[in-house]
């Protein structure tokens, strides 16, 4: 274990023995702020970072995503990679391993070491309540600056599809650069080329320069009408839910999400651990999304149009636009003993092992996971979300 003086450098642990007990220092008054940190690569030279959001249930795509095993540790693509390995090996390319953090819920965290063996273990954040996006991502942030105040950080969702990988990394890269100098919000954003009311979107504001744009409103899950005009008048991009910023532009928002935590630049109070801190405050903590503090609560935000590829696999609909279907648009995931009759754009998911015989359906989604089958028109991402919450109050928890 190293140690690491605020705004300086790392030391061992008897390097750090003898500077504390140099007088010059201790008759000096300093205040030093000092925690336990392993030595990073690249630490001092590399300011960028990653939090991977991976602590939710995932109830649009129930109910194979329960909450024992949320959809971002499953195989929906059978590769043999999960969303959240394949998430991680995306910013992996780029970043180095140890600027990676994991924010998940406390029941999580063996499976996130399970199946990230790669990452250092104090990279794990786990949150003991299962809130939000917000305050996971600026408990985070808090984290981060402890150990380098000129952090710039990118969150994202673990549920995306991406591709052109190469054009996402150097994207990612550019707009990590670009709030190291701005203390602003960067939203990065995709065009929006269909009426998805699955996705949120981003009205432009004044242009900027290199793609950059002012955020004038932004409409969560709009109604189809609205989401048609939306694509029509060529002002609106989607959200994809992947935002950039310094640690100085987030840092004052902490103590408003997550009321309780100290400054970053102060120390933690006397017989204190972060983790023990975290307990007591975090479950106050308010329930709202990233997407909404960033977008909707009128702080600094700047909107960057991207070029790669962008889905949100996070509801069924998407999910299956995603997959390749046969000629009549069928698709299935999990088991391939499917027979299709007289069946056309419908998605289908088993176990493996299991066979089924589709026939006479037009447009449904019909899915099997342990003690639960669903079988459902698939025509609106927020629909499952709710047949879930039906489910839990008439059947109980144990299908969930």
């Amino acid at each position: 274990t190293n140690y690491r003086l605020e705004n300086s450098h790392s030391f061992s642990k008897s390097a750090l023995s003898a500077l504390i007990s140099n007088k010059t220092l201790a008759q000096s008054k300093a205040k030093l702020y000092i925690r336990p940190y392993k030595i990073m690569s690249l630490a001092m030279t590399n300011h960028n970072y990653c939090i991977l959001l991976a602590g939710g249930v995932g109830k649009r795509l129930w109910p194979v995503s329960r909450e024992r095993k949320p959809k971002q540790f499953i195989d929906f693509f059978g590769i043999g990679k999960t969303l959240l390995q394949l998430t991680f090996e995306r910013f992996a390319a780029f970043l180095p391993v140890e600027h990676i953090f994991v924010s998940t819920f406390t029941p999580y965290v063996d499976t996130v070491r399970e199946q990230l063996p790669q990452l250092p273990p104090q990279n794990i954040l786990a949150e003991p309540t299962q809130l939000s996006t917000a305050p996971a991502a600026a408990w985070a942030t808090w984290h981060i600056a402890h150990f380098d105040p000129e952090a710039c950080i990118v969150a994202t969702p673990a549920d995306q599809f991406i591709t052109g990988e190469n054009l996402f990394a150097r994207e990612i890269t550019a707009g990590l650069e670009f709030v190291s100098s701005h203390n602003t919000f960067l939203a990065m954003s995709v065009a929006a080329h269909a009426p998805n009311t699955a996705y949120g979107y981003i009205q432009k504001g004044e242009e900027l320069g290199n793609q950059r744009f002012s955020l004038k409103t932004f409409t969560e899950k709009p109604p189809l009408d609205f989401a048609r005009q939306f694509v029509a008048s060529g002002e609106f991009l989607w959200n994809t839910g992947l935002f950039l910023w310094n640690a100085r532009t987030m840092l004052p928002l902490v103590g408003q999400l997550i009321p309780g935590l100290p400054a970053a630049d102060a120390p933690l109070p006397q017989n204190e651990s972060e983790s023990s801190l975290l307990s007591q405050c975090y479950p106050a903590a308010e329930h709202c999304s990233l997407d909404h503090v960033v977008l909707n609560n009128g702080h600094p935000t700047v909107v960057q149009a991207c070029t790669f590829g962008w889905k949100d696999v996070g509801s069924w609909p998407v999910m299956k636009e995603t997959l390749p279907a046969n000629v009549d648009g069928n698709t299935t995931i999990g088991s391939n003993e499917v027979l299709f009759q007289g069946t056309r754009q419908t998605l289908v998911s088993l176990p493996k092992g299991y066979g089924a015989v589709i026939r006479g359906l037009d447009g449904y989604l019909v899915t099997l996971q342990d003690n639960m089958l669903l079988i459902t028109p698939n025509e609106d991402a927020s629909r499952t979300r709710l047949i879930a919450g039906e489910v839990q109050l008439k059947l109980g928890e144990n299908f969930l």
